[in-house]
């Protein structure tokens, strides 16, 4: 017999999930069938794919393929790809922020020198 759990519930995060257009191909783990119904995920029975799991559509069937029915490692590899992107995209914002920083910085310097300079009189 399969072994059954629900999928999460928890909205995806900003990034390569949210940023899908609509006709897209869903990449990465999926939270719903386009039919609205929540992803379940389930282990195979099947002497093909023994112990391997899938998401799928609990509306859907076997012959229907409207709904959900993907395998999780295929999705999971996806969902890497994905996040490997989004670091990188972080890591390149960070490098533009410590930049940014290092420009207000001295700039803040350069600004209290000024007024000490400005406090000094002049004789």
């Amino acid at each position: 017999m399969s072994n059954q759990t629900k999928g999460s519930s928890s909205s995806a995060p900003d990034g390569a999930r949210s940023r899908r257009r609509r006709g897209e191909k869903q990449r990465g783990i999926p939270q719903f069938c386009r039919c609205v119904e929540e992803a379940v995920i389930r282990t195979s029975g099947t002497t093909k794919n023994p112990g391997r799991l899938f998401y799928y559509c609990p509306k859907g069937s076997e012959e229907d393929k409207f709904h959900l029915f993907t395998w999780t490692d295929e999705r999971v590899v996806e969902e890497v790809e994905d996040l490997k992107c989004e670091v990188c995209e972080l890591n390149a914002d960070i490098s533009d922020v410590r930049a940014e920083l290092s420009t207000i910085k001295k700039e803040s310097e350069r600004i209290k020198l000024m007024v000490e300079l400005a406090d000094i009189p002049y004789f």
